[in-house]
C-alpha cells in the first residue's frame, strides 16, 4: 500500500511539474472555447540548443491540410536536387522534304507543371514559340502527320481517389496526367446583374469547349464563393454557388478536364496561325496509342529549377505542382515517402500521405515528425538552402501575408499555412534575435470562426517566441 501511494505521489507531482513546466502562452492557449471539442499537436525546438521549448500532444497524427506540402517538398529537394529541371522534348518521326514533314509531331509528356504556368514564367506561350522557331529551323511549313501528345506517363487515374468528391473540377484540384498546360486551369469568366439573378456566362480563358450547366446565382455578398463541378476527361463542367452582385466580369476557376488532348489541340491551331500547315489529328496516347519509331527530338522546353518550384508551391500553396512532385517521386522515382524518411532516421510511423498537397482528408501526421524535417532541412541545408527559402515571411508574402502582422514577429517567421474545414495548420521557422527555432502546430475539429482561431494562434507565437 505504501508503495502504491508513493507511486500516485510520484505520479501527481511529475503531472504538476510538466504542468507547471507548460509556457504561459500555450496554458492560455488551450482555454480558448474555441479549442473545447479539438485535437492539437504542437512542438517548438530551438535549433541552436537542440532543446525543446514547449511541446503538446506532439505525436498525435492529426490532419495537416496544406502542412503536407512541407513534407513533399523536403522529400523533392533531397532526391532531386534544387537544380532538377523537367524537360519536355518535341519530337517527330518520319521524313523531312521539300519543307514537308511526312511524319508525326510528338510531345513527350515528363511531368512538367510549369509548362505554360503564369506562375513561373512571364510569357505563357515561351514554350510554343521555342517549338514554331525549332520547326521554321528545319524548314518544316507543312506537316502531313498528327500531332499526338504522350500523356500516359503518371497512368490516367488524375484526382486521388482519397479526395472528396465535391473538389472534382475545381481549379484546385485538376487531373495530374503526364503532360500539363497552362496550370490545367481555366477561368470561366461571367457577368452578374441583381441579386438573386443567375449570371451570363460571357468566355472561358484559355478558350476551351466545354458543356456548362450554370446554376450561379449573384448575392449582396463581396465574396465570390463559387464552384465547379465535373469529372477527369469530361466536357461537362457544372458551376454553382454565389458570386457577387452586378459585376461586369468576373473568373469563376475551372480545371482543364483533358490537358493533353486540349495541348494536342492548341498547338495545331498555333502551328496554322502561324504559316505551318497539319493535315492529320490532334491527339493523345490515351486515345490514339502511338509512340515515334525512331523519334527525333527537334525542341526541348526545359522548366525552372526546383528550388523555384518549390518555393510557388510553399508561397502560394500551389495543389497542381505539388501534385506533380508527388507523383514524380511515387512514380518515376518509384519512392515510398515514409520509408524514405526512415532511412534517414526520422519516426516516420506518424505519417500517412495519401496524396502530396494535403487534399485529401485521409491524410494524417504529427507535429513532432514535421519538427523531425525541418530539423533534418536546417542541419542539412540551413538558411541558404532552397527549402527555407521557399517559406513564406509572415505578414508579408503568400498565404501568411495578414498573419501576425503589426507584431514582433513580422517579417521574422517562415511558415507555412494549412487550411480547410475545421483544420488549421501552420509549420516552419522562427527567427528571433540569433536565435532560429523551429515550430508545427496542427489544429483539427476547432470551433467558431477561423478569423478569431488566428487571433489565438498569433497570440500563442508571439507568447513563445
Amino acid at each position: 500500500m505504501k508503495h502504491k501511494i508513493l507511486l500516485l505521489l510520484t505520479f501527481f507531482v511529475s503531472q504538476t511539474v510538466l504542468f507547471a513546466q507548460s509556457p504561459a502562452a500555450l496554458t492560455d492557449f488551450l482555454q480558448n472555447k474555441t479549442l473545447s471539442h479539438a485535437a492539437i499537436g504542437l512542438k517548438a525546438v530551438d535549433l541552436t540548443t537542440g532543446k525543446t521549448i514547449v511541446s503538446h500532444n506532439a505525436q498525435a497524427a492529426l490532419i495537416p491540410a496544406s502542412n503536407m506540402k512541407m513534407i513533399t517538398t523536403a522529400t523533392a529537394l533531397d532526391v532531386l536536387g534544387e537544380h532538377f529541371c523537367f524537360e519536355t522534348p518535341l519530337l517527330y518521326d518520319g521524313n523531312i522534304e521539300n519543307e514537308t514533314l511526312t511524319g508525326n509531331l510528338y510531345i513527350e509528356g515528363n511531368g512538367d507543371p510549369t509548362l505554360g504556368s503564369e506562375y513561373t514564367r512571364d510569357d505563357k506561350t515561351l514554350f510554343l514559340k521555342i517549338w514554331l522557331q525549332a520547326l521554321r529551323e528545319a524548314g518544316i511549313k507543312h506537316i502531313k502527320g498528327d500531332i499526338i501528345v504522350l500523356d500516359q506517363l503518371y497512368g490516367y487515374e488524375g484526382v486521388s481517389p482519397k479526395w472528396l468528391w465535391e473538389d472534382m473540377g475545381n481549379s484546385y484540384a485538376p487531373g495530374i496526367y503526364g503532360i500539363s498546360v497552362f496550370d490545367n486551369m481555366c477561368r470561366i469568366y461571367v457577368r452578374s446583374s441583381g441579386s438573386g439573378s443567375s449570371p451570363e456566362i460571357l468566355y472561358t480563358d484559355p478558350l476551351i469547349d466545354l458543356s456548362l450547366t450554370n446554376e450561379l446565382k449573384a448575392s449582396g455578398s463581396s465574396s465570390n464563393e463559387s464552384y465547379v463541378f465535373g469529372l477527369p476527361f469530361s466536357d461537362k463542367r457544372r458551376l454553382y454557388g454565389n458570386i457577387p452582385s452586378n459585376r461586369a466580369s468576373l473568373a469563376v476557376l475551372s480545371d482543364i478536364p483533358d490537358p493533353g488532348l486540349y495541348l494536342a489541340r492548341y498547338f495545331r491551331s498555333y502551328l496554322q496561325n502561324n504559316g505551318i500547315e497539319t493535315d492529320g489529328l490532334a491527339t493523345t496516347y490515351r486515345l490514339h496509342p502511338k509512340l515515334p519509331q525512331a523519334g527525333e527530338k527537334i525542341a526541348l522546353a526545359v522548366s525552372p529549377d526546383l528550388a523555384s518550384i518549390v518555393r510557388t508551391v510553399n508561397v502560394r500553396s500551389n495543389n497542381h505542382y505539388a501534385e506533380h512532385l508527388y507523383k514524380r517521386l511515387t512514380i518515376v522515382n518509384a519512392l515510398d515517402i515514409p520509408a524514405y524518411w526512415k532511412t534517414k532516421g526520422l519516426d516516420a510511423d506518424a505519417l500517412f500521405m495519401s496524396d502530396g498537397s494535403g487534399l485529401s482528408p485521409s491524410n494524417a501526421v504529427s507535429a513532432g515528425f514535421i519538427l523531425d524535417i525541418l530539423t533534418y532541412m536546417d542541419k542539412k541545408y540551413g538558411r541558404r538552402g532552397a527549402f527555407f527559402k521557399s517559406l513564406p515571411l509572415v505578414g508579408k508574402e503568400g498565404t501568411v501575408t495578414s498573419l501576425l502582422k503589426n507584431t514582433s514577429l513580422e517579417g521574422k517567421a517562415h511558415l507555412k499555412s494549412g487550411s480547410f474545414t475545421h483544420v488549421q495548420s501552420y509549420s516552419g521557422y522562427v527567427e528571433k534575435g540569433n536565435k532560429l527555432y523551429a515550430v508545427s502546430l496542427i489544429i483539427n475539429n476547432f470551433t467558431g470562426t477561423r478569423s478569431e482561431l488566428r487571433k489565438n494562434i498569433e497570440q500563442l507565437f508571439t507568447g513563445l517566441f
